[in-house]
């Protein structure tokens, strides 16, 4: 079964993602989300295989602009996000001049210029599911430079 699971997801990352590459660029894999925690494209395979499929709630591919947007450099190759039926983390979403982070750690405290914590319910709406529970904004000192 975990091996079905691989496979649908490698055919599905292929088909999705396939272009012809110019002679000056060359094709990349997806970035692969699991539950919020990105995995290097060369350790995505492996983190998927470890997947029990039983667990997997919803996977969700985002394409061009959307991906950029969200994950920025990362995502231009396109992004691949597995929710499992265990994520009962009830994270808020972070969002770094606007860019979807999952790492706080890569953020120097020194480079934060504001923070703005959004729980209400109707400013959450643009937001969708990634926001229900709660949205942390935070505006870096380069953005207002």
């Amino acid at each position: 079964m975990k091996t079905l699971v691989t496979l649908v997801l490698v055919f599905v990352g292929t088909c999705c993602f396939a272009q012809e590459p110019t002679k000056e660029e060359k094709k990349e894999n997806p970035l692969i989300v699991i539950d919020g925690i990105k995995y290097l494209r060369s350790d995505s395979t492996n983190a998927l295989q470890k997947l029990d499929p039983v667990k997997i709630k919803e996977i969700k591919v985002l394409r061009g602009q959307e991906a950029i947007d969200l994950y920025g450099e990362e995502g231009k190759s396109g992004v691949i996000l597995v929710t499992t039926k265990t994520n009962t983390a009830n994270k808020p979403l972070f969002l770094l001049d606007g860019k979807r982070i999952d790492d706080l750690a890569s953020i120097d405290p020194t480079s934060i210029q504001s923070i703005e914590v959004i729980k209400d319910p109707a400013k959450l709406q643009p937001f969708g599911d990634e926001g229900s529970a709660g949205v942390v904004k935070i505006t870096s000192k380069q953005k207002h430079k």
